[in-house]
């Protein structure tokens, strides 16, 4: 789904509804976009990282683990090698097929592992559209990453669609100097923008003159500054960002 046909969808959906989103409505709305809700591997994927975690314990990897939630809503953080928060970071969005979740934790964790990469690894133990977040401390290393994954598989045959906010490298979502959560930060706009808005006159490019303006009283303005960027990204390449801007 491109940028115009997601604001013109939600915009049906306010008329039909006549009750506004909230920011965590958005942020469900983006989490599932063009996937089928699926929780059935939720205990092998459990099961794989409990393995995992314990052959980590007997390794002399520096290691760090957090997890909110409970039961298949579960959400898992694994941070190598890391020891504060990043003040430079790039995410990277794998949005590998929930049937190919295990062999793509699998392959991150051990690419990670073996590279000695400062990293943080966020996955959900149900079906989302961004699968495996990677938090790379050192934005060199995310090219290399991700050229791996591309050399070694068939990217076409195991990537899912990302919301049509993401610019990509490869297929895999890429979101550079955030603060805070850029998902969060997105939602919470979108939320705003369409409280205060006529749903016939709602598009990408009037949304993007809105942050644009909404920039100038936000505590955070390099946040703003990532989607923004993004967004024109999207709008005047269809969201596919350079391999120098990666270095």
């Amino acid at each position: 789904m491109d940028l115009n046909a997601f604001f013109k969808n939600i915009a049906n959906d306010l008329k039909e509804k006549k009750q506004d989103l909230s920011s965590d409505d958005f942020y469900y709305i983006l989490k599932y976009l063009g996937i089928e809700q699926n929780d059935s591997l939720a205990s092998e994927v459990a099961s794989f990282y409990e393995e995992f975690l314990t052959n980590l314990s007997n390794s002399l990897v520096k290691y760090e683990t957090k997890s909110v939630g409970s039961g298949v809503n579960k959400t898992h953080y694994l941070g190598f090698y890391v020891d504060k928060k990043a003040s430079n970071s790039i995410k990277v969005y794998f949005p590998v097929k929930y049937e190919y979740l295990i062999s793509a934790l699998k392959t991150t964790f051990l690419y990670l592992v073996r590279n000695n990469i400062k990293a943080i690894v966020k996955f959900h133990l149900k079906a989302t559209n961004e699968a495996i977040v990677i938090e790379f401390y050192n934005q060199e290393e995310v090219k290399p990453f991700i050229n791996y994954c591309h050399s070694n598989f068939i990217l076409k045959d195991l990537l899912e669609p990302l919301n049509p906010f993401m610019v990509t490298y490869h297929q895999f979502g890429i979101v550079k100097n955030m603060h805070g959560s850029y998902i969060e930060t997105l939602c919470n706009l979108l939320s705003k923008y369409f409280k205060n808005k006529d749903c016939e006159k709602v598009s990408a490019l009037d949304f993007l003159s809105f942050v644009i303006e909404e920039k100038e009283t936000a505590l955070e303005e390099n946040d703003y500054n990532t989607i923004i960027r993004n967004i024109k990204c999207i709008l005047n390449n269809k969201g596919i960002i350079e391999e120098e801007e990666l270095n």
